[in-house]
């Protein structure tokens, strides 16, 4: 079985981080280890920079858990407000932990805390907009094992918030397609035949040759003049064209 790790997002994100330790490493903000050789102040803001991306990435899964439906600008408000306290612990445990030689910034705890708070909107404000520009294209298709690892590679396509929903259903709409989740619907710039050979492992087929529904995502099925539909949990009815109602019936999806 292979575990299914979207390789390209993560070098993009890990580039990323490396240019913006790289960059705060040449112009040492806020008279950070002046003193200090060029490497290792790198290293120091590398250290910072993945603390602080860890600790915003699960402060922003935390958000949409608990507001799946909420808004993006609370949610990058909270991110920096958490992120920039994980990361200004990191700078008291580094300095502590080395006698006080490694130290970013000097003044009071409130006064570090808000240097940190300055960077830390920043990275969250260009972490957001680097995500939605990719999430459209999206990953490349991985095969997964399971369905599982096949739908969670899928939802990356995503908008973080939709990570974590079940998956419901695809339609094609002109050169995108809407995804159909628990948590709502969204659009990706992708085709359904593309959509039907990532999704493969997962629990679900082609209805339709603009529909693909996953058995979860079916809350009953109708027929109405002798036309059989699907109809989601979230009420859009999916029509089933003749020639995939055999594979319907069979899948279960239908009597």
């Amino acid at each position: 079985m292979r575990i299914a790790i979207d390789w390209k997002k993560r070098g993009r994100e890990a580039l990323l981080l490396a240019g913006i330790s790289l960059f705060l490493a040449f112009v040492r903000p806020y008279g950070s280890n002046s003193n200090a050789p060029f490497l290792l102040n790198f290293g120091i803001w590398l250290l910072l920079i993945m603390t602080g991306s860890l600790v915003g990435e699960l402060t922003v899964n935390a958000y949409y858990r608990l507001r799946p439906n909420g808004p993006a600008w609370l949610m990058i408000i909270i991110t920096s407000l958490v992120t920039a306290a994980g990361v200004t612990f990191a700078i008291y445990a580094l300095a502590f932990l080395t006698g006080g030689y490694i130290r970013v910034g000097t003044g009071p705890i409130h006064v570090i805390y808000f240097y940190v708070l300055v960077i830390a909107t920043a990275m969250t404000l260009v972490g957001y907009t680097v995500s939605r520009a990719f999430d459209l294209a999206g990953p490349d298709f991985v095969h997964a094992a399971d369905e599982g690892s096949a739908v969670q590679t899928f939802l990356q396509r995503l908008p973080v918030k939709y990570h974590t929903a079940d998956l419901w259903a695809v339609t094609s709409e002109d050169h995108y397609c809407r995804v159909f989740t628990s948590l709502g619907s969204d659009l990706i710039l992708i085709r359904l035949s593309d959509v039907e050979r990532e999704l493969a492992d997962a629990d679900g087929l082609r209805v339709h040759r603009s529909w693909w529904v996953a058995r979860k995502g079916v809350a009953r099925a109708e027929r109405t003049d002798g036309k059989l539909k699907l109809i989601l949990h979230s009420g859009e009815e999916v029509p089933v064209s003749r020639s995939y109602q055999a594979a319907v019936k069979d899948a279960g999806f239908a009597s």
